[in-house]
Parts: structure tokens; sequence; C-alpha cells
């Protein structure tokens, strides 16, 4: 499935459509109706003791930490079946990148243990801010699977490119793989080309250890542009967005694990605001579940759902206020663009990078030359540049706060702050629900 026609999938679900059903206009808790049906082939799970309930939400939709078990990793079979053909089978060295709630560390942390079953050994380090190439590797020692009489380890001076390459060489006959997460923390032109040198040497010496290094917001080639030649020798993983019919499972089981169960209309509801995001999904999804367990009720209802996704949004706006006030000023301003607005949040919610020629090629074949041309492209970018940073190339533009598109998109589509205020909304023709429904949406 194309760009194009992934979009047209996720916005008929978003804004209503044949693939999902519509947000309501105003995420206002509604009281809900006790005998709704569950949805069949859905039965409810055993319960647990309600008063530990509210506790299992909280573990079963948890998004503080990563997916340690393959079972609870939703919708990224493929991706592991390539990392592992990619660097189990033919030692490449890889990188995982996506925009961040993506699910990228889950899907280290998971293709770690396959690895380890494949007798591979699979450590697992972190990137800090200001970190040079010791930092990030030193850490490793400790656990590396180092032979006896390897070089000396220096403790009182930091090691060089060469160094960690020979000790790795020299010193490990296993085959291992080290992971390195948050390498998006690394800014510093020095340490990345240092790392592809790194990247480029084992390769040569035909070393037992390669190196995933996880967290890349945008693309490679910034890592590349030092050493072009190691394109022959890395393996680019992107963590695009998950499907729906993925999303919806993982919520299932998410329900299932806390005692509930979700009625269709809700989970829905939560699949098409996430825009394929399982952070989203969860964060969400234990909201309207924190609803429904306050009512002493199994089911979690579309009430619920609504309920969740404004509670979301509250708690967003609560974390981050300055971006908040940011979209609220947009969407004041916008009059007729905001339907632009929201198609920007849903194209960054599928990909980070932000460009005018993607906004405005989207923008045209979905609103038409007048208001999805280049002029209304530079007035909507104009009007969320605040939200905008520029870290990549020239011309690429990113929201400063990765999780923030699918927020801007519920705030476009009129979710309130609070779960009893909703911002209003246009009801002409112009109104983004109204344009995306008249070309077919």
């Amino acid at each position: 499935m194309g760009w194009s026609e992934r979009l047209q999938h996720w916005l008929r679900g978003l804004l209503g459509g044949d693939t999902g059903r519509r947000i309501p206009a105003r995420l206002e808790y509604v009281a809900p109706v006790e005998d709704a049906p569950i949805s069949a082939g859905r039965a409810a799970p055993a319960q647990p003791n309600i008063a530990f309930r509210r506790n299992a939400v909280f573990t079963a939709f948890n998004t503080a930490v990563p997916v340690s078990d393959r079972h609870g990793l939703a919708g990224r079979k493929k991706e592991l079946a390539r990392l592992v053909d990619a660097v189990v089978k033919q030692r490449k060295h890889a990188l995982i990148y996506g925009a961040r709630g993506s699910g990228k560390t889950s899907l280290a942390r998971v293709f770690g243990d396959l690895a380890d079953e494949a007798g591979c050994v699979a450590l697992y380090g972190s990137a800090s801010e200001g970190t040079d190439v010791d930092g990030l590797f030193r850490p490793f020692l400790d656990e590396l699977p180092l032979q006896r009489g390897s070089a000396t380890i220096p403790a009182d001076r930091p090691m060089g490119v060469q160094q960690f390459a020979n000790l790795f060489v020299q010193g490990v006959t296993q085959h291992t793989l080290l992971i390195v997460d948050e390498f998006d923390r690394v800014t510093t032109e020095r340490t990345r080309h240092e790392v592809a040198s790194l990247l480029k040497l084992l390769t040569d010496m035909h070393s037992s250890v390669q190196i995933v290094l996880v967290g890349i917001a945008g693309n490679v080639d910034g890592l590349l542009a030092a050493h072009p030649s190691l394109r022959r020798h890395l393996f680019a993983q992107p963590v695009a967005p998950i499907e729906r019919d993925e999303l919806a499972g993982l919520l299932w089981l998410c329900a299932q694990q806390a005692g509930l169960a979700f009625e269709e209309d809700a989970v829905q509801a939560i699949v098409s605001a996430a825009i394929g995001s399982p952070y989203h999904a969860r964060v969400f999804g234990m909201h309207a579940a924190l609803s429904a367990e306050a009512a002493g009720r199994e089911r979690i209802t579309l009430a619920d759902a609504q309920k969740g996704l404004a509670e979301a949004l509250a708690e967003w706006s609560e974390l981050t206020p300055d971006m908040c006030t940011v979209f609220e000023r947009a969407l004041s301003q916008a009059g007729s663009l905001r339907g632009m607005i929201a198609l920007a949040g849903v194209l960054a919610a599928h990909a980070p990078v932000l460009t005018f020629e993607r906004l405005t090629a989207a923008g045209i074949d979905l609103f038409g030359d007048e208001l999805g041309g280049p002029a209304a492209v530079d007035r909507t970018i104009s009007l969320i540049a605040p939200a905008l940073s520029e870290d990549g190339m020239p011309g690429e533009l990113q929201f400063a706060d990765s999780l923030s598109p699918q927020f801007l998109v519920l705030m476009v589509n009129g979710a309130g702050l609070r779960p009893r205020e909703a911002l209003p909304v246009a009801r002409d023709t112009r109104d983004a629900r109204a344009l995306l429904q008249g070309v077919g949406l």
C-alpha cells in the first residue's frame, strides 16, 4: 500500500468512513448504556478482584517501559524477520529508526531476545547527550564475552575507535550484538563520524561484533555521509505506523490482561485517534479502561473511549502547555485551513519528516489547489511553525514534540482540553471533516 493509499485509509477511519467510526465532535462523557452487547465473538475474560483492577489497567496498558515479550509486540513480525535475516544471518550492522513512541526500543529488545535464542550474545546500552565513542561503548565491556589474554582495557583514559575495533576483533569470537538505544541523543558531528568509522572498521576486519543503533528520528544520511560505502554493510529498518487491525488487536490484548473487554466501536474510535502509534493506542486505551473501571464495569464502551481521548488530551496539555498553546492559537486563526492543519498532523504521525512538497502534494490531492496548494501550505506551516523544528536536512521539518501530531488532530477534530470542554467546531463545508468527506473520504 503506497503512502497516498495509507493516508486515505487512516483519514477515513479518523474522520469518518467505512474503515472506522468518526470521533464525535465533542468528547464529553456520556453515561454508558448498560445493556450494550459485547461484540460478537468477543467474550468478556475472567475477571480479577475489583480491588486490583485499577492496578491491572496500569500494568496492561503500561506506556512507561518498552515491551519485552514478543507476544505483546503488535504488528512487527515482518520487521523482526528482516532484522534477524540482516543482522543474525548476514552479519550486517543495523539502524532502527522512527518517531518517538513508535516502538523502536520494544522492537530492539524483542529482536535481541530472538538473537539470543539464535546463539548470539545481545547486550543493551543507551546513549546520553554529549557522549563520545568511549561513553557509548565502554559500558558494554563489563558484559562483553572477551577471550582471556585480550588487549588491556585502559581505565584511566578514554578509548578511541581503533582501540575498540581491535578489542572487538581480537577479544570476541562469539557472535555479539551491541544494541545502542537513544542514538539520536548523539548530536555532535565528531561522535557520529567516529561511530560510522567504527562500523566500517568492524566490517573490514570481519569482526564477530555487530552494532545496532536505535533512535534515529528522521533518516540515516547524516550517519552515512562520512562513509557512503557503509550502505553495503548496513540494514536500515524504519518503524512505521501499525495497521488498524494490529492496533485493534493490541487494545484487545491489553484489555484482556486487565480483565476487561472493549466494545467494537470503542476500539475503532481509539484506533482512529492513534493513527498507527502503539504508544498513543495504549495511552488512549488506558484512559478509556480507567473510565470503565471507575464505573465498576467490565466493558469499555464508546462513551469510555470518548472520555479517555479527552482525558489523554488534557493530560498531554498539562505536560506540554507551550505546545498546546501553539496549537490552540493556530486553530483559532486557521479558518478554512483547519483541514490542512489536520493533514499536517496525520502526515507527521505517519513519518516524522514533514516537507513543503509532501504537504503540498497531499493537500492538492485532498483539498484542491485553492485550499491545499502552495499558498495554503505556506500559511499552514506559518501557523504551526512554533511547534516545528528543522533538525535534519534543509527543508525537512519535524514536530519538536514528536508525540504531539495525534493530539493536534484530536484538537482539530473538536476534542476538548478537559472532558467537559471542547473547542468550537466549524459547521460550514470548509470544516476539516466536511472537506475530507466532500472528496469521498
